[in-house]
């Protein structure tokens, strides 16, 4: 039986979780997968998990590798890009991207100066000359140098956002799930973007702050200087005052308001969760983590609740789902109000996490993965 690890100073958890924090904000949206993950195999093989079967890939370790939902792109060691969908694998591209990322179902790359998705017949290219481009769920935001226009890819279409000058790039720009909003300084307009429409969000203003999510936009601007949401085509002011801080995820705003509150809107109303702002927070998805107090808790059912009264070394917010270790290095996973065990195995080094799926190195060296309450192990 291994031991249990030994607790560290609370401060020292505290600021291990917080660092952790800032950098899941600036870090690509991961998507979301649905019984899928790759795995390296102790000898070296790069074998694929779907759906509760192991499937060989390549005899080493891809040098690069995005997962979307139930298909993932990779670059094998000779260079070539690769798509695995429903069980079959496509042949991409014969060099490497110069980028490549992905959310939601969708998967982006570069070859040269051109934006591509992924696709299992054939690449679809989106401009011959990018710019700066996002990806987010089912939304691809791209500067198109060769027409100087920043555009919004979505179910099969590109939209034209607003003109630029050719030595510009994307300008102010925030990108949701299914929400963008494009801040055009020389219009002085910010625009919104969602579900194929494009409309003015705010005319007549030199700034404006936006977090954008999932159906809904926080924005600030300079003019009416308060906190104000648009749900569904529909605005409400919400605080009288400029927030300090907000993030949107999908249909949540978490906010600390002007005179330093923490609150958050979900189901059609505020919650006043704090009095103070927290230590750290992090919307991501339809989940908002905290670190209050030196604990770990999560907005469940109007309030936060606490996970664990510590901060865990390592964690993901990814699905709604929250998954960490514990103190003694088992995984656990907290999602709806509910805690379940991944693994009952002590001392595990990390894991990672594909959306439904979990994936750790077990006491034997063997490799584990879980999905949907079973754990499965390829050697």
């Amino acid at each position: 039986m291994t031991a249990p690890i030994a607790r560290t100073g609370a401060r020292a958890r505290t600021r291990s979780l917080v660092i952790g924090l800032l950098l899941a904000a600036l870090l690509p949206v991961v998507s979301v997968a649905q019984g899928v993950a790759p795995i390296v195999t102790p000898s070296g093989r790069f074998v694929l998990f779907d759906q509760g079967r192991f499937h060989d890939l390549a005899t080493q370790a891809p040098k690069d590798l995005v997962v979307a939902e139930d298909k993932l792109a990779y670059v094998t060691q000779a260079g070539e890009l690769k798509l695995v969908q429903n069980g079959s694998v496509h042949g991409l591209e014969s060099v490497a991207p110069a980028a490549l990322r992905s959310a939601g179902r969708t998967i982006a790359y570069t070859r040269g100066a051109a934006l591509k998705l992924a696709e299992p017949t054939r690449p679809r290219e989106l401009c011959g000359a990018v710019g700066r481009f996002i990806v987010r769920d089912s939304l691809v935001l791209f500067h198109d140098r060769t027409d100087a226009t920043v555009n919004v890819h979505w179910k099969g279409r590109s939209f034209p956002l607003a003109g630029l000058p050719d030595t510009l790039d994307v300008p102010e720009a925030w990108v949701g799930s299914n929400t963008a909003v494009l801040f055009d300084r020389a219009a002085r307009t910010a625009y919104r973007f969602h579900r194929g429409v494009l409309e003015p969000l705010v005319d007549s203003t030199d700034a404006v702050r936006v977090a954008a999510g999932g159906d809904l936009i926080g924005f600030s601007d300079d003019l009416s200087r308060s906190l104000q949401l648009w749900d569904k085509g529909r605005i409400t002011t919400l605080e009288p005052l400029v927030p300090q801080a907000m993030q949107a995820g999908d249909g949540l705003l978490a906010y600390v308001s002007g005179g330093g509150a923490f609150k958050c809107w979900s189901g059609g109303r505020v919650h006043a969760l704090l009095d103070h702002a927290p230590t750290a927070w992090l919307v991501r998805d339809s989940l908002l983590v905290v670190v209050d107090a030196g604990a770990l808790k999560v907005f469940h059912d109007g309030a936060l609740q606490v996970v664990e009264r510590y901060v865990p070394e390592q964690w993901v917010a990814q699905g709604g789902a929250l998954t960490y270790l514990d103190l003694n290095r088992e995984v656990r996973r907290y999602a709806r109000g509910e805690r379940s065990a991944v693994s009952r195995e002590a001392g595990i080094a990390r894991f990672e996490v594909y959306g439904d799926t979990v994936v750790f190195t077990g006491d034997d060296g063997g490799v584990r993965v879980w999905w949907r309450g079973e754990a499965y192990t390829r050697y």
